[in-house]
């Protein structure tokens, strides 16, 4: 199918934008390497979805209640990418939840400088990018594809982004990764589209070839369990050492506040009016003592809450969570709507 001239040009910006973040992220030199990759890369999927409603002759652009079209500076008002990617992917598509997570960074990071979070988003950068490749050349034909002017950047070792302590801006924003990560599904978030992950295993063998790659990407089936058998062989000698975490899986406060806040309550809210918020509730079901100092854990519903004795505070489950959204946030989403 010929494309239109608008699909080619949002198509040309897509690729460019792309490869732009792709070189920006892999500049040694850069400094703000994941607020630029984070930003230049959501150009190139709202680009490449708005070339695809393009081709498929979808209508991408809002209307008002009455029908007419709205207007931004005298221009029709496109999708943004998060709608896009409603249109597009499923509920629970590892591409949309990548996609979602480097939309919510985008107001974050995009004005502050936080080299910390590089390492700590490493793996959701890689397959942002790769999920990228993949759907402009199934969309858009093998022609498109990016892999002949992108490359796998060297490196000197890992080690070095370790030693980087985040400040406490990036704390915050990392908080917010993890937090994000905690409320999808175990199949997104061990699937590769969602975070890519891989060991760098030296080829072994003494025969050299003009046209070999120094490093290669073996596609992965994860459909296939064989194959998982063989891979996880592979690598069961190099496997990181897990070490217990005290407190697993209970969240503070704020970490609360936050899940909430994900799944799309809260709406333009401070985080001081969400935790105000956060505080009337547990003292309205009295899932914990208003004085730690007294009673401590001594009225605590283990259900929702447990007390801290190390920190002196209170720590809240998954079940608090859902309760919250159960018995308190819907029904006001359901009276917003109304």
């Amino acid at each position: 199918m010929r494309l239109s001239k608008n699909a080619k040009e949002l198509l040309l910006k897509s690729k460019d934008s792309a490869t732009q973040a792709v070189a920006t992220y892999n500049d040694p030199r850069s400094s703000f390497r994941t607020g630029n990759y984070t930003v230049l890369m959501i150009i190139a999927w709202t680009s490449l979805c708005h070339a695809y409603f393009e081709k498929n002759k979808i209508n991408y652009y809002w209307k008002k209640p009455n029908g007419r079209f709205e207007y931004v500076d005298g221009e029709k008002k496109a999708w943004e990418l998060s709608q896009c990617v409603k249109e597009i992917f499923g509920e629970n598509n590892p591409v949309r939840k990548n996609i979602e997570l480097f939309i919510k960074l985008r107001n974050k990071i995009e004005h502050r400088n936080l080299p910390a979070l590089d390492p700590e988003l490493a793996g959701e950068s890689q397959a942002l990018i790769i999920n990228y490749e993949e759907w402009l050349t199934k969309i858009f034909g093998q022609k498109n594809t990016l892999l002949d002017s992108i490359f796998v950047p060297l490196q000197l070792t890992q080690e070095q982004k370790r030693r980087i302590q985040p400040s406490s801006n990036e704390k915050n924003v990392i908080q917010f990764i993890r937090t994000y990560r905690s409320i999808l599904s175990s199949e997104v978030d061990g699937s590769q589209n969602y975070a890519f992950k891989a060991f760098l295993v030296p080829k072994i063998g003494n025969h050299r070839d003009s046209s070999d790659l120094a490093i290669e990407f073996v596609k992965f089936d994860e459909a296939n369990p064989e194959e998982m058998k063989v891979y996880q062989k592979a690598i069961i000698g190099i496997r990181e050492k897990q070490v217990p975490v005290a407190n697993k899986g209970l969240m503070k406060p704020s970490d609360v506040v936050q899940r909430l806040e994900l799944k799309g309550y809260f709406d333009g809210e401070s985080i001081g009016k969400q935790r105000h918020w956060h505080t009337v509730m547990w003292k309205k079901y009295g899932v914990r003592p208003i004085n730690a100092a007294k009673n401590k854990g001594s009225k605590c519903v283990q259900k929702y809450c447990i007390y801290n004795e190390v920190h002196n505070d209170f720590l809240y489950t998954d079940d608090w969570v859902n309760f919250l959204e159960e018995k308190e946030l819907k029904m006001v989403l359901g009276n917003k709507l109304a």
